[in-house]
């Protein structure tokens, strides 16, 4: 088989650049908050098969078992499923301020996971075990594709960790509540929404 070459987006050639670019929309968020248009992923099937608009039911297989590796359930604090990583990644997905190029990229690595698991073990990604899954995303980061995405992906996490509730992520504020953060008032409404403020100041096309 044929390994297809991924397409980096130069948005990550400087990867220091992109994450402070993100912290900065995360204290916009912070302030603003974000996304009311996605109570919908935050009641999302457990079922990992589960397929929805932007990923296939194996991607989005892929993307919950990655997170869970990124935030385990081991005690220390909350999961990547107690805060709704994979809903709030769905959030990005569906954000019309992001440019294309970067949500590929978010989609396309998950095929690119999927295509390691086959080269290494001749089994999909989703037929693997627990174990497999680990040492897999080990080897993601001793390549330059998958340390950019992986990166990508921890940094989503950590936002469904810090940002308020209203984006999907941090359910029943589990995030806040782990790291015993008071959040400042006022808290975001729909009105105050990080892309309603976007909306309302959107030029107008004559």
């Amino acid at each position: 088989m044929t390994k297809k070459e991924r397409h980096i987006p130069s948005v990550f050639d400087k990867m220091s650049q992109w994450e402070t670019n993100r912290r900065n929309f995360l204290r916009s968020a912070l302030v603003a908050g974000a996304a009311s248009q996605i109570a919908w992923f935050t009641s999302c099937s457990k079922q990992l098969e589960a397929a929805n608009e932007y990923l296939t039911a194996e991607q989005s297989t892929i993307l919950k078992s990655i997170l869970m590796i990124i935030f385990p359930e081991d005690g220390n604090g909350p999961s990547a499923e107690d805060l709704n990583s994979f809903g709030y990644i769905m959030w990005i997905l569906s954000d019309e301020y992001l440019p294309q190029e970067e949500k590929d990229f978010v989609i396309e690595g998950l095929d690119w996971a999927n295509e390691q698991a086959l080269a290494i073990y001749t089994e999909k990604f989703v037929d693997l075990e627990q174990q497999q899954h680990e040492s897999l995303v080990e080897l993601f980061v001793a390549h330059s594709y998958g340390k950019k995405w992986m990166n990508v992906m921890v940094n989503f996490t950590l936002e469904s960790l810090l940002l308020d509730p209203i984006y999907g992520g941090n359910v029943n504020e589990a995030g806040w509540k782990w790291l015993e953060h008071v959040p400042g008032l006022p808290r975001p409404t729909k009105e105050t929404t990080f892309d309603a403020i976007l909306l309302k100041h959107k030029p107008t096309v004559v």
